[in-house]
């Protein structure tokens, strides 16, 4: 599979599938698209290509978006909350809730959890997706930001929902439910050069460039968080 991820090269000047002018696919009604869902994921995670992702792009729209955005918040909460229940120990380690029972800490923690997820699942998704549109305009992108966000949430919400489930996992929630998001970069390359008719490393350096910028605040922060503590 790795082999073939990403198939042959293609012209993206007189390809007339990758162009965005070209008319999109017939739309399916909502309820179809939705049972046509869990097809597509399987087919994105299990057989990768750029063609792959031209093929689903044509069936972009905001209802199904949001459709997924909202479930993905509620699977997550779920989720996170049994993650609680099932570790009540990283509630009770709480510093400053010496006057609030357990069972209390705990019931606000996850109530606290649960609005959050429902809030920043979207809101970050749709936050990030703009930031890497802006940057793949820069380089020269030609997709739309509906059809990047699309393609991104057909294999976004099923790796994020398996790390999810991995994080349940006892003694390795510290590494295991990493391993996913490493996937859904190789899988977001491919996407960025179907949706935006990117070159293969253009697409990568939309990727690379937002990350390294994260991991020098992060670096600095740290750097400055050790010399206050010392001082």
């Amino acid at each position: 599979m790795a082999k073939d991820i990403y198939q042959k090269p293609i012209d993206i000047s007189h390809n007339s599938n990758l162009n965005n002018n070209t008319p999109n696919v017939a739309q399916p009604s909502i309820g179809r698209a939705i049972r046509e869902l869990p097809g597509q994921y399987f087919k994105v995670l299990t057989r990768p290509s750029v063609n792959r992702f031209v093929e689903e792009k044509g069936k972009a729209r905001w209802g199904i978006i949001w459709i997924q955005l909202m479930s993905l918040a509620i699977i997550d909460a779920i989720l996170q909350s049994v993650s609680l229940l099932i570790s009540p120990n990283n509630v009770n380690s709480l510093t400053g809730v010496n006057n609030i029972s357990p069972s209390m800490l705990q019931s606000i923690t996850i109530i606290t959890v649960v609005l959050l997820q429902l809030v920043l699942t979207p809101v970050s998704f749709l936050a990030a997706g703009g930031i890497l549109y802006l940057i793949a305009r820069v380089f020269g992108g030609r997709g739309t930001f509906l059809k990047q966000i699309y393609t991104t949430l057909l294999f976004g919400v099923p790796l994020v929902i398996l790390s999810y489930l991995l994080l349940l996992i006892p003694a390795t929630s510290s590494w295991l439910p990493y391993l996913p998001h490493l996937y859904s970069l190789v899988l977001f390359v491919l996407s960025l050069i179907a949706v935006h008719q990117l070159s293969r490393g253009k697409a990568i350096a939309v990727i690379l460039i937002p990350i390294s910028i994260l991991l020098v605040l992060v670096l600095v922060g740290t750097i400055i968080l050790t010399v206050n503590v010392q001082h």
